[in-house]
């Protein structure tokens, strides 16, 4: 059953997908009614997917109650939030639209409206994601090395120590 509800989140994942990039073809062919159907299915997927994964939180918090609690598995600190400088993340997203729209010109020899308006944006935005969160990472990681190495905990940013 719990293998069950994780596919059908990951398949409502993907409907979800599917529908927003079919949306954004619709938009781009001048079809605004199918565009409004791909994002009610959009949205009604996403709902389908918090709700399918609050019950699995739900479910695996009942049976984690009814352990001992010696064997009640530890609470994870979560870090704190990868965030993104205004600054550096309107700069990374402008190298990176940049660079989307010089690669469709090289290799379209034009660039279209659609690849301004959708694609470009879209690519950036990941791209950016992906830069300022693999940043983020290396620096913790190089942290967290560093506090292996010492045997005492890195200071964060605020002050305090890490256990």
């Amino acid at each position: 059953m719990i293998a069950l509800a994780r596919a059908g989140a990951v398949l409502c994942s993907a409907v979800a997908m599917l529908a927003l990039l079919l949306g954004l073809a619709a938009v781009a062919l001048g079809r605004p009614d199918r565009a409004a159907v791909y994002l009610a299915v959009a949205i009604l997927a996403s709902v389908a997917v918090a709700a399918i994964m609050r019950s699995d939180v739900r479910r695996r918090r009942r049976e984690e109650a009814l352990l001992p609690p010696e064997r009640r598995p530890a609470r994870r600190r979560p870090r704190r939030p990868i965030v993104v400088p205004l600054r550096e993340g309107a700069l990374t997203f402008a190298v990176w639209y940049a660079v989307a729209v010089g690669v469709d010109l090289v290799m379209t020899g034009a660039t279209s409206a659609f690849t301004l308006a959708a694609v470009a944006p879209f690519a950036a935005l990941m791209l950016t994601t992906l830069t300022v969160a693999g940043r983020h990472m290396m620096f913790r990681l190089t942290a967290e090395d560093a506090e292996a190495a010492d045997g005492a905990p890195a200071a964060s940013r605020d002050g305090s120590r890490r256990a």
